[in-house]
């Protein structure tokens, strides 16, 4: 057999946003890096487009995926309203430039779409505030929210843990599928990448029962029965630490290809400092044989993973355990469980348990909540509790935001709010 082949190419313009030193100015010193934001932002929109063809070269161009006259979906990672700049949403330069190149290879249409995690803002707001709207109707791209619209039940034989799942219509109707994740560290999953983007095609419903019944083996299944035609990792910047929303940016200045999602999975987690074998739904997918089942059967062309690796910090959370904290989880998704535990690990610096030893404070999140719980202080958190929390503290938000959760609870406690929690 093969070897999986996955192209990578880094630049260390792209990672540190500016423009890429030319020919003519090579061996130069180089001039202080003074542009305005503005400036600085068309350079490496002109620098990730080349970039971008050049990774896709290595492949034999998008010609080889995108052929005259078929209609295409890009499907970006819109975790929520953030900038790509915080490195949990894909670079809206990269998306364009994927537009670009298979508008040049025939393609007879061009969409973009995804789901958002972020169901109460919605995904075409989403798209707005994450600057992909403008690139995508510039080229004439038509927005699809893949949260809502018909649904097609794909069965899925002898799968881990699902019987059957529901993925929107639309990523099934068009010719080509290309996956555009980031490279994202996440509190349940370990990395969100090529595999875990494709969430974004299933409806709320479905994204809800996958952290009910095991996110894990939920994504190992789904990528048994949808597979797209192409996965591009956006590693301009990436996000490491408390991810998948209160990471901290990592400017990586690399992007990957390749044909086989599973093999561009483990090379992204590879250049993370992950050995791919051991987190749980990648290791999953190599045992039912979605791709290679070892990183030795995936060539790297391009810049190797040694140049462009860089250990990321793992989305572990500090929770105290002293008893003066507590997490009820009764089925909540990973935006939640990670808000809680990111607003008690927030609350211990400020030294508000060991402040007071008789503190007490229990947060309650989850679609489950049984009705006849009770919790003394309770602070019931997140959209999908407040059927539940009647009378009660209610902390709104899908997911909340843990500075706003750690604010709400030090009000309650008639302690002086911190603007640095």
């Amino acid at each position: 057999m093969g070897k999986y082949q996955v192209a990578v190419v880094q630049n260390k313009a792209l990672q540190q946003g500016k423009p890429e030193e030319s020919a003519s100015s090579a061996g130069k010193a180089e001039a202080p890096e003074k542009v305005s934001a503005q400036e600085a932002s068309g350079a490496f929109d002109r620098n990730i487009r080349s970039q971008v063809r050049q990774v896709m070269e290595l492949l034999g161009g998008m010609g080889r995926f995108v052929k005259p006259g078929q209609r295409v979906l890009m499907k970006p990672n819109l975790t929520g309203p953030a900038a790509w700049e915080k490195g949990v949403t894909t670079n809206p330069a990269l998306l364009e430039a994927l537009i670009e190149l298979a508008l040049e290879a025939g393609a007879a249409k061009v969409d973009v779409g995804d789901g958002t995690g972020s169901i109460h803002i919605g995904t075409r707001k989403v798209m707005e505030r994450c600057k992909i709207a403008d690139k995508a109707r510039r080229l004439g791209a038509e927005l699809l929210d893949l949260n809502v619209g018909p649904m097609e039940l794909l069965k899925v034989e002898n799968g881990r843990i699902l019987e059957s799942v529901k993925v929107n219509r639309a990523c099934l109707e068009y010719d080509v599928v290309i996956n555009i994740p980031v490279l994202i560290t996440h509190f349940i999953t370990e990395v969100s990448l090529g595999m875990k983007n494709l969430k974004g095609c299933i409806p709320p419903v479905e994204k809800r029962r996958f952290h009910d019944i095991g996110v894990n083996q939920a994504v190992a299944d789904l990528n048994r029965v949808f597979q797209t035609s192409l996965t591009v990792v956006d590693g301009i910047i990436g996000s490491e630490g408390l991810g998948p929303k209160e990471g901290k940016p990592v400017g990586m200045g690399v992007i990957l290809a390749g044909e086989n999602v599973l093999a561009v999975d483990m090379a992204a987690a590879s250049i993370m400092g992950f050995e791919p074998e051991k987190i749980e739904h990648i290791r999953m997918a190599m045992e039912d044989g979605i791709g290679p089942s070892g990183i030795g059967e995936v060539e790297i062309l391009g810049d190797s993973i040694e140049k462009v690796s860089r250990s990321f910090q793992r989305a572990v959370p500090s929770i105290p355990d002293k008893g003066q904290a507590k997490i009820h989880n009764f089925g909540a998704c990973s935006g939640c469980i990670g808000c809680a535990a990111i607003t008690i690990s927030r609350l211990e610096d400020l030294g508000f348990f060991a402040e007071d030893p008789e503190r007490r404070v229990e947060i309650v999140i989850g679609t489950r909540i049984p009705k006849d719980g009770s919790w003394r202080n309770g602070f019931f958190m997140g959209n999908c509790a407040q059927a539940r929390a009647e009378g009660r503290r209610f902390i709104r938000g899908c997911a909340p935001s843990a500075l706003d959760a750690a604010n709400e609870i030090l009000r309650c406690f008639q302690i002086e709010e911190s603007p640095d929690v």
